[in-house]
């Protein structure tokens, strides 16, 4: 059976001088399972906020990653 894998990604929005900008990193991944996922955090590290699960790809650009992160937020009305 293969499982989808997912990466974890923490973005933030912040203004510089009066432009909006944001930055990610990836804190994770995931794993999914018959009934649900499993997420991987490294031990040690605390995570708050938003965060986004997306499909594993060899790596997402910040324009794709920023476009999955507002799809997502506009899905749930954050």
């Amino acid at each position: 059976m293969s499982s989808v894998r997912y990466d974890l990604i923490k973005v933030e929005e912040y203004s510089h001088k009066g432009v909006k900008r944001s930055r990610s990193w990836k804190v994770g991944s995931g794993m999914a399972l018959k009934r649900g996922l499993m997420i991987f955090i490294p031990e040690g590290m605390a995570v708050s906020g938003r965060l986004m699960l997306v499909p594993e790809q060899g790596s997402l650009n910040e324009v794709d990653m920023l476009e999955a992160y507002a799809a997502a937020a506009d899905e749930f009305g954050v």
